[in-house]
C-alpha cells in the first residue's frame, strides 16, 4: 500500500536535488562571472594607471632631452599609443631657421610598465632619419666620412668638430658656399671653435649681426676615445666629427626668445636625473663630469665648445678668416618666404 507514496517521495527527493544544484550552479556561474569582471576591470584599471604612469615619465624624459640637445629644433606634435604595460611614444620635431619652419625628426620610443624583458621585443624604436650621401669633393680631398642629410627634409645635417682632437686635417670648412646661393637665402650654420669658451665670452666672439641660437658644450669625459688608432689593417684611423643629433648644449627658445644662460642646461640634467627616464644615464654622466669634485655643477663650469648661427647668406660670410673658427659646417637652408 505505501510503494506509490514512496515513489512519489523518491521523484520529490530527486527534483529538490537537481534544483539544489541547478541554484548551486546558477550561484557558482553568477559568482565566477563577478570575479571576472571585477578582476577583468581591476587588469584594465592597473594597466591604465602603469601605463599612464610610464607615458608621463617617457613624455617627460623626451622634454629633458631636447632642452639640453637638437640644435634650433622645437617639438611640433606628439602621439601615444599604449598597449599592455607598454607603449610607444611618437614625437614630431621642426627646426626654425630665422623663423621659416623645417620638418625635421619622427621620433618613436617605446616604454613599458614593467621591467619585464618579454615586452623588450614588443615593437621597434626609431630616431632622427639621417642619410650618409658621398661628397665628391671630399672624396677627392681624402675625407675618411660623408656628409649626412636629414630624411624628411633632404637638409644637410650639421657636424661638430671637438677641440684638440685630432681629424688629420679633414675639417670642413663650408663658407665659401655661401658665395654660390643667393645673398638674402637664410642659412644655419654650425661653428666649431679653436677651444673651449665661457658662455660670456662665446656670445663677444662672433658677428653681432649672425643670430647665436644654440650653444655646443663640452659633456666629453672620455677624449681618449678619440685618439688615433691603428685600424685591422694596419693603417691609422681618425676621428670623425660629431653629427648634431650626438651634441649636447643649449639654447634660445623661438616661441619664448630670452637672455641664454646654462640655467636652463643645469635643470635639465638635475631634473633628468632624479626622474630616472629613458636618459638617466646620460644626465647622470653629463652632470658628473660637469661638477668634477664638487656636489654639484655651476654655472661657470659649462664650456662652449662651438655655436649654432642664423642669418643670410651674405651675413654668414663674416666668418671668414676668424681665428676662434676651426671648422664651419652648413645646416639647413631656407627661402626667406
Amino acid at each position: 500500500m505505501n510503494q506509490p507514496f514512496e515513489q512519489e517521495d523518491a521523484v520529490d527527493v530527486s527534483k529538490m536535488i537537481k534544483k539544489a544544484k541547478r541554484k548551486t550552479t546558477i550561484r557558482t556561474v553568477s559568482i565566477s562571472l563577478v570575479v571576472s569582471v571585477a578582476a577583468l576591470f581591476g587588469v584594465i584599471i592597473g594597466n591604465q594607471y602603469l601605463t599612464s604612469s610610464s607615458y608621463e615619465r617617457a613624455m617627460h624624459s623626451e622634454q629633458l632631452m631636447s632642452q639640453i640637445s637638437g640644435p634650433d629644433q622645437v617639438q611640433t606634435g606628439q602621439v601615444n599609443f599604449s598597449g599592455l604595460l607598454n607603449g610607444t611614444l611618437q614625437t614630431y620635431k621642426a627646426k626654425v631657421i630665422e623663423g621659416v619652419l623645417v620638418p625635421w625628426a619622427d621620433q618613436k620610443r617605446n616604454y613599458y610598465a614593467l621591467p619585464i624583458p618579454i615586452f623588450s621585443s614588443m615593437g621597434g624604436s626609431t630616431g632622427q632619419q639621417s642619410v650618409s650621401l658621398p661628397d665628391e669633393n671630399m672624396q677627392k680631398q681624402g675625407y675618411e666620412y660623408t656628409r649626412s642629410y636629414n630624411g624628411l627634409s633632404g637638409q644637410r645635417e650639421m657636424m661638430f668638430y671637438i677641440p684638440g682632437v685630432n681629424y688629420n686635417g679633414k675639417i670642413l670648412n663650408d663658407l665659401p658656399l655661401l658665395s654660390e646661393m643667393d645673398s638674402d637665402k637664410k642659412v644655419e650654420m654650425a661653428i666649431s671653435f679653436d677651444k673651449d669658451y665661457s658662455l660670456d665670452e662665446a656670445k663677444q666672439l662672433l658677428p653681432s649681426e649672425l643670430n647665436q641660437t644654440w650653444y655646443w658644450v663640452d659633456t666629453y669625459d672620455n677624449r681618449a676615445f678619440y685618439d688615433p688608432r691603428q685600424d685591422g689593417n694596419g693603417k691609422q684611423s681618425y676621428a670623425t666629427p660629431e653629427p648634431e643629433n650626438w651634441v649636447k648644449g643649449f639654447g634660445v627658445n623661438p616661441s619664448e626668445p630670452t637672455e641664454v644662460n646654462g640655467k636652463s642646461f643645469l635643470d635639465a640634467l638635475e631634473q633628468g636625473r632624479h626622474l630616472k627616464g629613458l636618459y638617466h644615464y646620460e644626465f647622470n654622466r653629463i652632470f658628473d663630469f660637469l661638477k668634477k669634485d664638487k656636489k654639484e655643477p655651476q654655472e661657470s663650469d659649462i664650456r662652449i665648445l662651438g655655436v649654432v648661427v642664423t642669418g643670410t647668406a651674405k651675413q654668414l660670410q663674416s666668418l671668414s678668416r676668424q681665428p676662434y673658427v676651426r671648422g664651419v659646417t652648413l645646416g639647413a637652408v631656407v627661402e626667406k618666404y
